[in-house]
This record gives structure tokens, sequence and C-alpha cells, in this order.
């Protein structure tokens, strides 16, 4: 009998052990269930998000719900990751990691179209100060040094600002971003570095890069710093080097070493790859994680933890698939040649009105110093585009273009050699065939411009105290513009451009070649 009470004892604590067990599996599994579904619904509030109001490369939000429950949600390039937590702090604590492709919806503020930019070519450009570009600028295979304003975002292989001037959105390179003078409103994406290297040098984005990054000089940087190839250097001398602040902390990541040397200030927390070094005063005002080593020299600090060695969080890579797909559209084909047009010279007793329809031609020239008495009309095609053919294309000093709009479809000119335009151009355009205004007058909106184009197959120059309406291609030649210039409308060249002390207005064209 007492071997019976043992065995029925011995089984009955099996099963209470079973049964505990069994409960403990069930509560996992359940914690494992709604954290995956705490995911997906982070990628459906993702989605939602993305399609009112944008949501960028690198950009993280955290929902937090009753309970401590939360949905960490990530923008990778082109997919949303969704990391759910159930239980969080607890025994029982279960993470699920969900991955979905973003789905386009209204206007993606990463998806840049070929034609959607105000400057496009293939060979560096020079942007002076006093230029302001209202409109994203591209440039395949050359740099680019900016030195006036862009409102908008830069794409280019290597990337300088050296005059104080601000990029008003985001940097795109294939090369190297280095910000000597100047701001930066948006995040700077690279393929092998970035340096923001002055007190004059401001970056209130985040910084994404394939190699190593450096804040040196005084610089200032408001949004993260992502190393996902190299180091990551914040160099303070003399002047304090800080990134961060205390309202906004924000966090270092770099797939190898971070450095923090003299007066750097870190607002946030650090993580590397490799190993964290400070030295002099050099402080993180938050965590530092390293899967190496944390090595402190002088009187440098950490006011957080110190977790080496440890695994750090990853750092987010740049996007730069925008960058793949650039290129020049094709040129058109055509030919010119016949009657040569001489615009005879008016007076202000007597101005000259030269009424020129559409056809094939040989050159075009306008006298020079009319003090705007000589004055040029084209006109858009009722039945088909106002097209027109030169073989090259001259207007001297103050002469005055009218462009007759009235017509059902647009005006587009095409030159087998240069065109010359001397300075103090002005442009009046009409909509009606009756009354013309100048070209920044109200009535005329800045996306007319857009049905009126230039295309060149020799250099386009534009002198000084010009204006222009309309869209210029140079496929072959280079494209330039004088001092104090103002125009509308998009300008692409594959010979380079040089654009002095001038304001560009984007206007995309409706086409680049004949249909």
């Amino acid at each position: 009998m007492i071997a019976v009470m043992l065995i029925l004892g011995v089984l009955g604590v099996s099963v209470i052990a079973f049964t505990h067990t069994s409960e403990h599996s069930h509560l996992s599994a359940n914690a494992g269930s709604r954290a995956y579904y705490l995911a997906e619904s982070g990628l459906r509030y993702a989605q939602e998000i993305f399609c009112n109001e944008g949501w960028l490369h690198g950009r993280e939000r955290t929902l937090r719900l009753q309970g401590g429950e939360q949905v960490e949600v990530v923008r990778i390039a082109q997919n949303f990751v969704a990391t759910g937590t159930a239980n969080p702090g607890t025994a029982l604590q279960a993470r699920a990691r969900v991955q979905m492709p973003l789905s386009l919806c209204g206007v993606d503020p990463e998806a840049e179209p070929v034609d959607e930019f105000a400057i496009f070519g293939e060979i560096g450009v020079a942007l002076g100060r006093r230029t302001v570009i209202e409109g994203d600028v591209a440039i395949t295979e050359g740099d680019i040094d900016i030195q006036g304003d862009v409102n908008g975002s830069v794409l280019a292989e290597d990337v300088t600002m050296t005059g104080g001037g601000t990029v008003d959105g985001d940097i795109y390179s294939s090369g190297q971003v280095d910000v000597t003078r100047g701001t930066v409103t948006g995040d700077i994406h690279s393929a092998t570095g970035i340096i923001v290297q002055s007190a004059e040098s401001v970056v209130e984005g985040w910084l994404f890069s394939q190699g190593d990054i450096e804040v040196s000089g005084g610089g200032t940087v408001s949004g993260h710093i992502y190393s996902c190839g190299g180091d990551v250097t914040v160099r303070g001398t003399g002047n304090v080097t800080a990134v961060g602040s205390v309202a906004e902390p924000i966090e270092i990541r770099a797939s190898g070493d971070v450095y923090l040397f003299g007066s750097a200030l870190v607002y946030g927390d650090v993580h590397a790859g490799g190993s964290i070094y400070m030295t002099g005063s050099a402080r993180i005002e938050g965590n530092a994680y390293a899967k190496v080593a944390i090595i402190r020299d002088g009187s440098s600090t950490i006011t957080g933890m110190q977790y080496a060695p440890t695994n750090p969080e990853a750092p987010i890579c740049p996007d730069l698939t925008d960058l793949d797909d650039l290129e020049l559209p094709e040129p058109t084909e055509f030919t010119a040649g016949g009657t040569n047009i001489s615009v005879p010279a008016g007076t202000s007793s007597s101005p000259t009105h030269y009424y020129l329809p559409p056809g094939t031609y040989g050159s075009l020239t306008l006298p020079n110093n009319s003090s705007g008495y000589t004055r040029l009309y084209l006109e858009a095609g009722a039945a088909d585009h106002g097209n027109y053919y030169f073989t090259s294309v001259n207007f001297g000093s103050q002469t005055t273009l009218y462009l007759n709009l009235s017509g059902t479809y647009d005006i587009r000119v095409f030159v087998v050699g240069n065109v010359a335009i001397g300075s103090q151009m002005n442009v009046f355009v009409s909509l009606d065939g009756t009354t013309y205004y100048p070209m920044t007058d109200p009535n005329i909106a800045p996306e007319v411009a857009a049905r009126v184009y230039w295309e060149s197959h020799g250099d386009y120059n534009l002198q000084t105290n010009s204006h222009w309406f309309g869209s210029v291609y140079t496929p072959e030649g280079s494209l330039a513009v004088g001092n104090t210039s103002y125009l509308i409308g998009s300008f692409y060249s594959g010979g380079g451009h040089n654009i002095v002390g001038s304001t560009v207005v984007h206007v995309a064209p409706n086409y680049f070649k004949e249909e």
C-alpha cells in the first residue's frame, strides 16, 4: 500500500508539473501571437501615415499601448519593418518582427521622377552665390558645389557646400558629401562618406553613410548619425562640436568604431560595432553600447549606463535607389535649313512686331541694343504643336520675346546649333492672343511655362539680367546663365551648367522629344 501511495503521489506531481508547463507554453504562445499581431498593426499604421503625411527612409516611430506593449516601425528604403513587443519586462516577454513593402499612394517624397528636376545634367555644376534654385537638382555623373540656395533636394556624385547657402531638402550622393559652410535642413545620404566641418555647418536632418562620418570644428547635427560601413568621429577642437540636443537627443550608430575627441558632445546614445574611444572632455549624455570595448581618457564622461561587450543596435544604411535610374532623356532627332530670318530693328516711334509662324528655317537673328522695340512673336499650334526648327538662334541685347499660347497645343523650338541670347531679355506671355503680360505677372501662372520648350544641340547662353520662360535642354552642349537672371522652367544639359547669381523656378516640362 505504501508503494502504491508513493507511485500515485509521483504521478500527481508529474501531472501538476505538466499542467503548469502546458499553461506556461500556452501563455508564451499567446504572447508571441500578440507580438506578431502588434507588428502587423504597426505596418498598417505606417502605411496610413505614409499615404497621408509621407514617411522618409530611416525614420522610426514607436507606438506604446496600455500595459506597456509597444510597436516600433522603421522605413528602410522601400520597406516598412515593424517590431511588436508583448508583456515587456516580464518572464513572458515576446517580440515579433514583420516586414512589408510600402504601397505607393499619392506622391512618395523619395520617388523623384527623372523629369521633375529644375537642374539636371551629366557634368558637374557650380551654383554660385546668390543663386536660388526653386526645385530639385540632379547631376548624373559629375560633382556639384553649392554656394547659393536650393529649395529642394540634391542628387549628385560628390556634393560640396562652401558658400554658406542652404539646401532646404535632402542630399543623395553616390560619393562624398562635404559641408564646409552651409545648412542642410533635410537628411544626407552618402555612399562613401560625410564631413560636417565648421561652426558654419549645420545639418538639421539625419546622416546616413556607407562610409565614415565626421563632425568637427564646431559643426552641428540635429538628427541621428548612422554609418553602416565605417566609423563615426565627433571632433571638438576649441569649439564645442555638438550632435543632438537636450530637448531632442539622437543616436549614433556605427558598424565600426566611434571616436569622440576633445570637446565633442553627444546628446543621446552611442552604439559601436567596434569600440568607443573618448578623449579630452568628450561627453556622452546618454548610454554607451560597444561590441568590443569602451576606452576613455582624460576627463571624458558618460552620464548613462555603459555596456561592453554587448550587441549594439545596427545602423540604418543610406537610401541611394534614386541615383541608379538617373539619365538624360534621349535627344530629339530633327533637321533645319531654309530661309534665314533677320528681324529688323525697331525704334520708339516705330516698334517692330515680327510674327513668325511655325516652320523650318535657317538662322534666326534679332538686332542688338534694340531697347525693347524689336519684338518677336512665336505662337502655339491650333491643330498641332507650334514647332520651330532653326540652324542657330542669336538674340541681341534688350530684345523682347512674345509667346502666344492661345492655341490648344504648345510652342517647341529645336535648334541644330547654338542659342545666344543677349542681356536684358524680356518675355511676355498671352493666353488669349490679345493681352500680353510680363512672364512674372500673377495673371500668368508659372506652370504655363511647361508649354514652352527649347532644345539646342549646341550651346545655350543667356546673358545677364534677363528673363526666360520655358524649359531648355542642351543634350550635347553647355547651358550658361548670366548674373541676376530670372528663369521659369527646367534646365537640362549634357555639357554642363554654369549658373551665376540667378533664380530658377522649377516647372516640369511636358516632354523631351517629339511625339
